[in-house]
């Protein structure tokens, strides 16, 4: 399987309605590097202080760009619909 297979596979899983699913296919596109949210691909990065703006990446980037304009809001909604832990009381 190529690499462009494989991130193919992980923009597919975006739209799956099991949550490990969709957390696989945002990592296998994102990196997350301290504050910096990096594409896999194009190897742009964009600071979580700049989240709520479209994620630029670079221009001869192609089509991948297309499905994921918003890694951090992402990531937001991703985490939101996580289990609460039973431990917590929550």
């Amino acid at each position: 399987m190529t690499e462009d297979t494989v991130f193919a596979r992980c923009v597919a899983l975006d739209a799956n309605a099991v949550l490990n699913e969709r957390q696989t296919g945002w990592s296998g596109r994102w990196l997350l590097f301290g504050h910096l949210v990096v594409c896999k691909q194009c190897q742009s990065g964009q600071s979580i202080t700049v989240g709520h703006e479209p994620f630029g990446h670079k221009p001869d980037y192609g089509d991948f760009a297309k499905p994921a304009q918003n890694p951090w809001s992402e990531l937001a909604e991703i985490l939101a619909h996580r289990p609460l832990s039973k431990e917590s009381g929550e």
